[in-house]
């Protein structure tokens, strides 16, 4: 009875140790596996934190960017609107001096026709006047004749006129040397220059000419001076 109970207990042992020995290989896998996943979880580690280190230096890049436009926009925006006050004060100022400038054309045109409208009312009266002062003294007048009197008359002004301009286009070359050598006006500097052009056409001699009838009327630039042979 021995026997079998030795063998038993020896079968047991051996089942025992084999046990033993398959969980000491499972410990072995399982720590081998464990360290395996604890290399590949370390490395993903790493590699999420680059990927999240990656993704920071971008949204930090852009940001960046981000800020910078942001400020210039702002600048520009404030440039933006000192432009447009500016032009809105500019247009505003425009539309007034348009209207005054029309205005002002309107008064003028309006006093230059009544000036004309005034000239040819006298000249008819002088005509008519004329023409029954030449009848009185049975004095017969060819419209042809004085027709072509004062267009001979005119075309000699006009080339007087014309001569005169040629001689003083001639004339200025030395004239301008001897100003800038010798002009009190260089000396001056702007005293000279601050004349205005009213004090110029003021200095210009008064023009003389008949109107037609013997009579001599003065009329300085700038002023129509009409006279009634009545």
């Amino acid at each position: 009875m021995e026997l079998p109970e030795k063998s038993r207990w020896e079968i047991l042992q051996q089942e025992q140790k084999l046990m033993e020995e398959k969980n000491k290989r499972k410990k072995a896998l399982l720590a081998k596996a464990i360290a395996e996943r604890s290399k590949r979880t370390q490395a993903e580690t790493v590699k999420l934190k680059r990927i999240q280190t990656q993704l920071q230096a971008l949204d930090d890049m852009v940001s960046a960017d981000i800020g910078i436009l942001r400020n210039r926009i702002d600048q520009a925006s404030l440039e933006y609107s000192c432009a447009r006050k500016r032009y809105d004060k500019a247009e505003a100022e425009y539309v007034s001096a348009k209207l005054d400038l029309q205005k002002k054309t309107e008064v003028k045109e309006q006093l230059t026709e009544h000036l004309c409208t005034i000239i040819q009312q006298n000249e008819l009266r002088k005509a008519n006047k004329l023409e029954e002062l030449m009848q009185q003294l049975d004095v017969e007048a060819d419209d042809e004749n004085l027709e072509l009197e004062i267009e001979v008359e005119r075309m000699l002004q006009q080339q007087e006129a014309e001569a005169a301009r040629q001689r003083t286009e001639s004339q200025k070359p030395a004239l301008v040397g001897e100003e800038n050598a010798t002009s009190p006006a260089a000396d001056k500097g702007p005293e000279s220059e601050g004349r205005t052009d009213s004090e110029t056409l003021a200095e210009q001699p008064t023009a003389s000419h008949s109107n037609g009838e013997g009579q001599a009327v003065n009329s300085a630039p700038g002023e129509t001076t009409v006279q009634d042979g009545t």
